[in-house]
């Protein structure tokens, strides 16, 4: 069977099983760059497929169609459009990772509750290069949850300081 792989964002292959796995004990690739073949729906992450941690391996010498092109972001290819999107390049789904909005906080707003959304929102990313769609969605819904707490608080804490400069200032004049 013939493997292509996604290396320092340049795609790779085909190269054999062996030859595969070969690379990835010479250190040329790392457990989290990603793998496909014919066989697979989508690229993932080399330490993801059971077969390329077994020292037996077999080949398929057959004709091999060629693997989908590494998207550029933000090109998504689908099997419509190419094949299977590479997870976490573009990917099937965008997933935002609510960063800005999360420094954002972090400087107007609620400066405790806007450091677990700059936390969370720098787990998005590498969730998705790694092929864990599901780990980069959650990351993704509790950094845009601690944003909106964040918000909240700031908004709260503004009016309540707004108010009481108002007051000082009736107190002053009278």
């Amino acid at each position: 069977m013939e493997w292509y792989y996604a290396s320092n964002g340049q795609q790779m292959g085909p190269v054999s099983q062996e030859e595969l796995i070969s690379l990835f004990d010479r250190g040329e690739i790392k457990a989290s760059d990603l793998v496909w073949n014919e066989g697979m729906p989508d690229w993932v992450a080399f330490s993801s497929v059971p077969e390329l941690r077994s020292p037996t391996v077999s080949t398929d010498p057959g004709g091999a169609e060629m693997p989908p092109s590494m998207p550029q972001e933000p090109a998504v290819l689908t099997p419509a459009t190419g094949g299977p999107a590479i997870a976490g390049a573009a990917g099937t789904e965008k997933v935002p990772t609510y960063l800005w909005q999360s420094i954002v906080c972090l400087v107007l707003c609620c400066l405790p509750a806007a450091i677990p959304a700059l936390v969370f929102a720098t787990k998005v990313e590498p969730a998705l290069k790694s092929g864990d769609v599901a780990a980069a969605k959650e990351a993704s819904s509790k950094a845009k949850m601690w944003c909106w707490i964040a918000f909240g608080v700031g908004i709260v804490v503004n009016i309540i300081a707004f108010l009481v400069g108002i007051a000082g200032a009736l107190a002053e004049q009278a």
